[in-house]
């Protein structure tokens, strides 16, 4: 018989060269089981001539870019008309909910998808992944219910952590050098609806029988497209390919982390409610708030224990993962770029209404400067690191941009509508920037058979931590509001003649938006007190932008850390697809031919 070495040997041969160019993943020993040679790309010389044209690479491009597109279909379109479908189907005391079950389930699923792909093989994941948006839009689209929606959210989040992740897909089949390019690419494919979301949501609410149902219908139409094509041409290397040797698919399943899957999801989970309960159902100093946030945390804490400690040969996060700085500088500056980022998703709408308009078509437009900034920033980022050097140097330069530009915006008021959006767009260039760079390069400090390990993790983190954002900017914003808007409402509305019997309904139309029940009301009085609700917003406002600040310090330090890759920017490819057709696992035909 044949020794279990030299059958490894010769049934992959490219693996030591492909760990000698991954010496980080070599050293931390992430992937355990021998890889194929069929299933790795090697050169893109070494590929089938015409292969980059095939219906297969093309079938599984255009899935991908159709899967990414109903990501943004099922959560950015229905969000923004979330008003108003509350007032069609509810309204419901658990409006809140829409929103936690989305974060939730994108969060989860980002580290799940990315890990067990890289285990299990990535086909089914990703089918699967738009067979979950294909059931939640068809719920959406059918909800009766809040309590409905919140299910489809839930669904719908989980399938995005799959559809989002396209990087994973396509990364590890086009050379290191087209990884960014690739990935800008796909992502020009969403503008229509993570650019023009709001106005398109609007739109179909105000000019269609069907209104907000659309926002799912489309979704429905996108993902079954992009199943059938992930069906008849993405075939990538399959378990056997990825595991030479190694356990069945079923003693692989059986010593999987079931523990660490079900700690850390239920952890995040928990965590992420906390965080949604806070300032706005509850008091932050509520039992339930701070419940939810210490039980979300000490269970967090007991997975990361039982990651180090389990000894698994495939737990869900290896924490010496950690011990790379390069990889915990990138995983820092695409979370700190988001917190400061999410500055702007959190308050911007709040801004225009507050400060700007009232009109519904212009709050569309205007609210379209955040998604149109961050998807620029990530187009410009992934051709960046492509054709710009020392991406080091483009971090730290895009991570000054967001600081500065998003700080800046701590000087709006009522009368800097245009100066206020110029600022906020560039701002959030630069955050998309940083998102791209670090999507697209992150990938090349590890062995490619830890690419949805390393990205998903990232991915989670920079979720989790925007979740905290979001909690964060709005609980200042709502406290900072209360103290400025009694401040400097109640003198004004006085000296413009209303009397102080009437300052507490006043307050109660300024929250309605309308003043109709305030005895002794006069036009003169509402225009004073909207110039002072205004001028209170905007110190509110200015809160919240200089709160950004401390985090641009700490995005700054992790730029400067962040590491330089164009020595990976090479033409190598990590894996090819194959036509699908069974074969005999690869180690089985080597003892075949050496018997």
């Amino acid at each position: 018989m044949v020794e279990e070495k030299d059958i490894h040997e010769e049934v992959a041969p490219h693996n030591d060269h492909e760990l000698n160019r991954y010496p980080t993943a070599k050293s931390e020993g992430l992937h355990h089981d021998h890889i194929a040679a069929e299933a790795l790309g090697g050169h893109t010389g070494d590929l089938p001539k015409g292969y980059y044209y095939g219906s297969h690479f093309i079938g599984t491009v255009v899935a991908t870019c159709l899967a990414q597109i109903s990501g943004y279909l099922g959560w950015v379109l229905p969000s923004n008309t979330l008003s108003l479908i509350n007032q069609a189907i509810g309204p419901s005391p658990n409006l809140i909910w829409v929103s936690i079950s989305w974060t939730a389930g994108f969060a989860i699923g980002f580290t799940l998808v990315g890990r067990l792909s890289d285990i299990f093989g990535r086909r089914w994941f990703f089918i699967t992944s738009s067979i979950l948006g294909l059931i939640g839009n068809i719920v959406g689209a059918t909800a009766q219910s809040i309590d409905t929606l919140i299910a489809t959210n839930a669904i719908n989040g989980v399938a995005a952590a799959g559809q989002l992740s396209f990087h994973i897909i396509l990364g590890e089949l086009v050379p290191n050098t087209m990884r960014g390019p690739v990935n800008a690419f796909v992502l020009s494919t969403s503008v229509p609806f993570a650019v023009f979301g709001p106005p398109v949501a609007r739109a179909f609410y105000e000019n269609t029988a069907l209104q907000w149902r659309w926002c799912y219908i489309l979704g429905v139409i996108v993902n079954t497209f992009a199943i059938v094509l992930y069906f008849f041409f993405y075939h990538p290397p399959t378990y056997e390919m990825l595991h030479v040797g190694g356990k069945s698919k079923l003693k692989q399943l059986k010593t999987l982390d079931w523990i660490g899957i079900f700690l850390f999801s239920t952890g995040l989970v928990v965590f992420l409610i906390g965080l949604n309960w806070g300032g706005g159902s509850y008091p932050w100093k509520s039992g339930h708030v701070l419940g939810a946030l210490f039980a979300g945390f000490f269970t967090l804490i007991g997975f990361c224990f039982w990651e180090v400690y389990s000894g698994l040969q495939y737990p869900l996060i290896p924490m010496k993962l950690f011990k790379n700085i390069q990889y915990d500088a990138n995983v820092a500056c695409a979370s700190l770029a988001a917190v400061v980022y999410y500055a702007n998703t959190v308050i911007w709408p709040t801004m225009i209404g507050a400060l700007f308009t009232t009109d519904v078509q212009k709050t569309g437009w205007l609210s379209c400067a955040v998604g149109g900034g961050l998807l620029l920033g990530q187009i410009l980022g992934g051709t960046g690191v492509r054709y710009l050097p020392r991406m080091k140097i483009q971090m730290t330069v895009a991570a000054v941009i967001t600081v500065a530009f998003v700080a800046a915006l701590a000087s709006s008021n009522a009368s800097t509508e245009t100066r206020t959006t110029t600022l906020l767009l560039i701002g959030t260039i630069g955050a998309g920037y940083i998102e791209n760079l670090t999507l697209s390069s992150t990938a090349y400090l590890w062995d490619p058979a830890d690419m949805g390990l390393v990205t998903g993790v990232l991915g989670a983190i920079r979720t989790a931590i925007s979740a905290i954002a979001t909690s964060m900017y709005s609980s200042i914003l709502t406290t900072e509001s209360s103290k400025y808007i009694p401040q400097y409402v109640t003198p004004a509305a006085l000296s413009a003649g209303l009397p102080e019997s009437s300052l507490t309904a006043l307050f109660a139309g300024i929250t309605a938006g309308d003043f109709s029940t305030v005895p002794d009301i006069t036009p003169e009085i509402i225009s004073a007190t909207g110039v002072a609700v205004r001028h209170a917003y905007s110190l509110a406002f200015r809160t919240v932008f200089l709160c950004t600040l401390p985090f641009g310090v700490l995005l700054l330090i992790a730029a400067v850390l962040s590491p330089n890759v164009e020595k990976y920017l090479t033409d190598e490819v990590a894996r090819k697809l194959h036509n699908g057709e069974k074969s005999e696992p690869p180690m089985q035909k080597e003892i075949v031919d050496e018997a």
